[in-house]
């Protein structure tokens, strides 16, 4: 099993590191053997290569829409692969791909438009077009969100999307602290690992098939009953919606540490090729702070 960090393009988070050296020795510090990567800078990677190298990216997250069932084909296409040509260019081990489709509206509201099993299949004949008859050689990892689609709330939806996908390598990323926005009853992170136990138990045969997790958690539920007892009117303006959504999106997905001791029978029961330790952080202090109480639970007696 191999553990990552997480990191984007981004000049913020890059300008965290001084060099390549620094930056290994960041991440290995933590017991980490490489990263998973967000490439946020397009096509041109010649400005990354004074940080990262490709031996330190082991995944990239592929940059994915919430809504986009109904954008033009082509552009879609044109996106994926070049991100995909970046995973290939960094000789990516696996790459991550949301499944949902989720409008602004229905991130305020919770009224969900359309059903998983439409959202599944809808992701499978886009999947299938961007990668039969391609040569790459990762792991393609479909990521679950509590939007419709990918929410691991039914195995039978899961099976449908694994059988429906094409590509060999194919396989789901866990997201732990995504698959816990599903439920806003949650107050603590040991009823969280009950709860996520308890998919394990109805995805038990499915298990084999997540090759990867997401390590983090934020048990926001308080924040969302509140929210939905009154949510507010979206702006108008699209600079200050975009602010307003993400804003509340992260309100809700804070990615934080799990702590619990118990979170290492999770992944020991899953037994992944890769653990991300997925976190938000405002600065290099702080994502060396989640780091430190991230891994000190894996590494529990």
């Amino acid at each position: 099993m191999k553990t990552m960090m997480n990191l984007t393009t981004s000049p913020e988070d890059l300008a965290r590191f001084s060099s390549s050296q620094d930056l290994r020795r960041f991440y290995t510090s933590f017991g980490c053997h490489g990263l998973e990567l967000l490439p946020l800078l397009g096509k041109d990677v010649q400005p990354l290569s004074q940080i990262l190298t490709p031996d330190m990216i082991v995944g990239v997250h592929l940059n994915c829409f919430g809504d986009w069932m109904y954008q033009d084909r082509s552009f879609l296409l044109e996106h994926f692969r070049r991100d995909l040509d970046f995973a290939r260019q960094f000789q990516a081990e696996y790459v991550v791909f949301h499944v949902t489709q989720v409008t602004d509206e229905e991130s305020f509201t919770y009224r969900i438009r359309h059903t998983d099993r439409e959202v599944v299949l809808a992701a499978c004949h886009l999947i299938n077009e961007l990668l039969d008859g391609q040569s790459y050689s990762f792991f393609f990892l479909m990521e679950n969100l509590w939007w419709a689609g990918l929410n691991l709330l039914d195995s039978s939806v899961t099976r449908l999307l694994l059988d429906g996908v094409n590509y060999e390598k194919k396989g789901l990323m866990l997201d732990t602290g995504h698959f816990l926005h599903t439920n806003h009853k949650l107050r603590t992170q040991r009823e969280a690992l009950a709860y996520l136990h308890a998919m394990l138990d109805d995805h038990e045969e499915l298990i084999p098939y997540i090759r990867g997790i997401h390590l983090q958690q934020s048990l926001t539920g308080g924040y969302v009953e509140r929210w939905l007892s009154q949510p507010p009117a979206l702006e108008t303006d699209p600079e200050k919606r975009f602010c307003q959504v993400f804003t509340h999106i992260f309100a809700i997905d804070k990615h934080e540490p799990f702590t619990d001791p118990e979170v290492k029978n999770l992944v020991l029961r899953i037994a992944p090729n890769y653990v991300t330790y997925e976190y938000i952080t405002r600065d290099r202090a702080e994502h060396a702070q989640f780091l430190e109480k991230g891994t000190r639970a894996l590494k529990q007696p």
